[in-house]
């Protein structure tokens, strides 16, 4: 039996390389702006935190409609079908309109404060929801074999193979 394959970014493999790709992002952001955007990282630290909870609840709460998501806009309707979902894409604009707001106020290198913030979020909204990936693929439904097929498209059994009814 094959199972469906569900949208790549709901993938084990791909987020392990969405978190790899935010850690060394935090960690060149941090080690290249001067003054040192801590504030922003913190904010977007805290608030990727409470992201992640709320991306993890969506996924665990509805983790069946994230299995048969096909494409990114599939896995958004996905997060806007629970009030965690709807949370989560709530606290990533608001944390993004915060964090300009703070490295605007800041001075200096208003870019790297902003982008040192929004890494600072990914980095910890990607590990806390990274747990809810497995019930993805526990929730991804299995592909009908042959012999299923003529049982429930023709309502009896093929000429051949073993006798499902």
């Amino acid at each position: 039996m094959r199972t469906t394959k569900t949208h790549f970014t709901l993938t084990t493999w791909f987020n392990v390389v969405l978190i790899v790709v935010w850690a060394v992002a935090v960690a060149a952001f941090l080690s290249i702006a001067r003054p040192r955007p801590l504030l922003s990282s913190a904010i977007g630290a805290g608030a990727g935190l409470m992201a992640g909870i709320l991306q993890r609840k969506s996924v665990q709460s509805s983790a069946a409609i994230f299995a048969e998501a096909k494409s990114a806009l599939e896995v958004r309707r996905a997060f806007k079908s629970n009030r965690p979902g709807k949370l989560s894409i709530a606290t990533t604009w608001v944390t993004g309109f915060g964090l300009l707001a703070v490295a605007l106020a800041q001075g200096g290198n208003a870019l790297l404060g902003l982008g040192a913030g929004y890494v600072s979020f990914m980095l910890p909204r990607e590990i806390v929801g990274f747990g809810a990936i497995a019930e993805v693929r526990d929730a991804v439904p299995v592909s009908a074999t042959c012999s299923e097929w003529f049982v429930t498209s023709l309502g009896r059994a093929p000429l051949w193979g073993p006798d499902l009814s």
